[in-house]
């Protein structure tokens, strides 16, 4: 592969008006410059698409609202980079993001790649540090080399291997991996900032994803996954302070216990009881 490939950048994007123009505008400042942005609205009902109309730079293709997997495949059936590279609006980047991440794969040492540190830009916020502890980082520094998320890779293979699979919800990015067994390399020096779970919306609506995309068999159970959404709310109380001990205790930060973990992981249980209920009866699994 050429030194310099063109790497196209695409961002699904629903009601994302709050942080769409800090991604493009992070993206703009790239160190690596052979990079087109394309936007890929799904189905958005705020100003997301009218800010991105103010980029003269960027390429907005507008989609259903059908889940980032879908606008994922679609913005990658526009691009013309040998390179695909796939970030979340809610993302900014180091100036040496793309440049860092995508060398394992101009070097022919990897297909794919994903960072291996994402670092929240409020490391104080409350509900990340009920998630991650006081860590400003949602993956610290894996040992392992090898990930499972695609973040960047080589657009022939994408190609080959029929992209992303939306149905798998949350972990569509992992598609290569569920469904190949095909791993990424972590790169240690691409280095992000990510918005995630800052809010208690944000979380419920995090949860209620992950939730819609269990793979868990007794969600494939005629019948039985009826009932399963009813079992879950009966034991929400006991299920609710359980998982706030041991999240605690996963933390080592036990000041947060009262009352902050407690209101976290109700309103965490409960997106993840919303997705599920959604996947079971309404067959719904987008975020």
């Amino acid at each position: 592969m050429k030194k310099n490939p063109k790497v196209s950048i695409i961002i699904p994007a629903y009601n994302e008006e709050k942080d769409i123009g800090k991604c493009i505008t992070s993206l703009l400042e790239q160190s690596y410059r052979n990079i087109e942005i394309i936007v890929v609205d799904d189905g958005s009902k705020d100003r997301t698409r009218e800010i991105v109309k103010r980029f003269k730079k960027v390429k907005l293709v507008e989609g259903e609202h059908k889940g980032p997997g879908f606008s994922r495949n679609l913005g990658a059936r526009h691009a013309k980079g040998e390179i695909l590279g796939f970030v979340d609006a809610d993302m900014t980047f180091d100036k040496n993001y793309i440049k860092n991440l995508i060398q394992p794969i101009i070097k022919g040492e990897a297909v794919g790649t994903e960072e291996a540190i994402q670092i929240n830009p409020d490391k104080n916020n409350i509900w990340w540090r009920c998630w991650m502890g006081n860590s400003p980082t949602s993956s610290g520094v894996h040992k392992n080399r090898e990930g499972h998320v695609f973040r960047a890779i080589l657009k022939s293979e994408f190609l080959r291997m029929g992209g992303f699979d939306p149905s798998l919800g949350y972990a569509d990015d992992q598609t290569f991996w569920i469904k190949y067994g095909k791993t990424s390399r972590r790169v240690f020096n691409a280095v992000c900032y990510h918005r995630n779970y800052d809010t208690l919306r944000d979380t419920f609506r995090q949860s209620r994803w992950i939730g819609a995309s269990i793979r868990n068999p007794v969600l494939k159970v005629p019948v039985l996954n009826y009932f399963f959404p009813i079992f879950l709310i009966f034991l929400s109380p006991l299920a609710i302070i359980f998982l706030s001990v041991k999240k605690t205790i996963q933390n080592r930060n036990y000041s947060l216990f009262i009352p902050w973990m407690l209101i976290f992981m109700t309103v965490r249980y409960f997106g993840l009881l919303s997705g599920i209920f959604r996947k079971i009866y309404l067959s719904k699994n987008v975020r």
